[in-house]
């Protein structure tokens, strides 16, 4: 049986953000077909096994250990190693990991571009294939959230993250025989910018059917749900954006509505939101579901960030309709109007949602048109099955000699 290294940041248990919901499902995908031995980090407590123990053939989870160091508030203006790379590696981490990698792998799996340091082989016998799994184009995130934040001492560290993770990016992608990405948009982007002629799996973000399933349970009152991780700050930003540009229109038009802010770790100026009436802000739940079943209209007003978006296929495969902005619906090939509304204006959101919330026909039909979208298209189990079949193509070209299929011309 194929032998693989799989490498990430952080151990996809339990499957509580989008990251690791990914992680974990195309890792398990990968674990019906190979023999995966599991590599991840951690920085203070051991992280649970849980259901990993069961799937991988082993886990090793390495700590990272990072000395008091006084001056580390400056220190990020004067090196060329973006943050979010050492802040995942020490040189005890390295050393460690590297030398383990180094033994007897048909493949090595590297999830984000972070973890690329633990994946540069030690000699050039180490000549297993590598594949680097990229959940999102990481400098253009940056670059964003710099631009969409206001002046100060964060929108100049992400702005410096933005620029020297695409030079790191650049650097790093000749490493790896191929890639993995969530959307056409971005595999536009590292083929054209950093692997020309790349073979790159377009792998959309997708929803568990057998978890998501349709148990439509509506509050009496019109309830809107924005669901995710609070602290991620294309959330926060667009949860602000909500509640500054289109709550109060939204009360006009429909004074008994109810708005759920569902989501883990939300900061300050998020659960202040609750003072609003009708708002209701949870904080960390143990399951979306209840939730998701009770709202008429989950809505995600979304402007910043990469890649596909699991709470719409969650959603859908909920039954529940969706308003979106054009950056929330991105990569997820659902048409405005069928799966889904698509609004870009405070103005156009509200009056979509007020659409919405008022006719419990579109709300049906949509409904039931996401259901059929994701279960046709973006279900888990057929997406972990992809990524194993082309991390299974990737390792059997070991040993066949020639060009790193990475810049063959056989992927131009």
């Amino acid at each position: 049986m194929t032998r693989v290294a799989f490498v990430t940041p952080y151990l996809p248990w339990p499957p509580d953000n989008g990251g690791k919901l990914r992680s974990y499902y195309l890792l398990r995908g990968l674990a019906s077909s190979a023999e995966v031995d599991l590599y991840t980090v951690y920085h203070e407590d051991p992280p649970d096994a849980g259901a990993m123990s069961s799937i991988v053939h082993s886990l090793e989870c390495v700590r990272i250990r990072h000395g008091s160091d006084r001056w580390a508030a400056i220190k990020p203006l004067f090196t060329k190693t973006p943050r979010s790379v050492r802040y995942f590696q020490t040189p005890a981490s390295l050393d460690h990991m590297r030398t383990r990698l180094a033994a007897g792998y048909d493949l090595h799996v590297c999830d984000e571009i972070v973890m690329v340091p633990y994946c540069r082989p030690l000699s050039d016998a180490a000549n297993a294939p590598r594949l680097i799994m990229r959940q999102k184009v990481d400098h253009a995130h940056y670059l964003e959230m710099a631009a969409a934040r206001k002046w100060g001492r964060e929108k100049v560290l992400d702005w410096l993250e933005g620029r020297r993770l695409a030079a790191f990016e650049r650097g790093s992608m000749p490493l790896f025989a191929a890639a993995t990405v969530c959307s056409e948009a971005d595999r536009v982007i590292i083929r054209d910018q950093m692997a020309p002629g790349a073979p790159v799996e377009v792998l959309v973000n997708g929803a568990d059917t057998e978890y998501f399933k349709p148990q439509r349970t509506p509050d009496a009152q019109p309830t809107v749900l924005l669901l995710g991780t609070m602290h991620y700050y294309p959330n926060v930003d667009a949860t602000l954006y909500f509640f500054n540009e289109m709550y109060e229109a939204l009360r006009q038009a429909v004074p008994d509505i109810r708005i759920l802010v569902v989501g883990h770790n939300p900061p300050p100026e998020i659960t202040a939101l609750s003072r609003h009436p009708g708002v209701t802000v949870t904080g960390s739940v143990p399951d979306v579901r209840p939730y998701m079943a009770r709202s008429w209209v989950m809505a995600v007003p979304l402007r910043l960030g990469g890649g596909t978006r699991l709470k719409i296929m969650e959603a859908m495969a909920s039954a529940l309709p969706i308003v979106s902005t054009v950056v929330g619906a991105e990569g997820t090939g659902v048409t405005d109007g069928q799966q889904l509304l698509v609004a870009d204006t405070p103005q156009r959101f509200v009056e979509q949602t007020v659409r919405l919330l008022g006719d419990a026909g579109l709300r049906g039909r949509l409904a039931a048109q996401g259901l059929e979208y994701v279960t046709a298209h973006c279900s888990w189990q057929a997406l972990g099955a992809r990524f194993a079949k082309f991390c299974l193509d990737v390792a059997a070209h070991r040993g066949q000699g020639g060009p790193n299929p990475l810049h063959s011309s056989e992927g131009r």
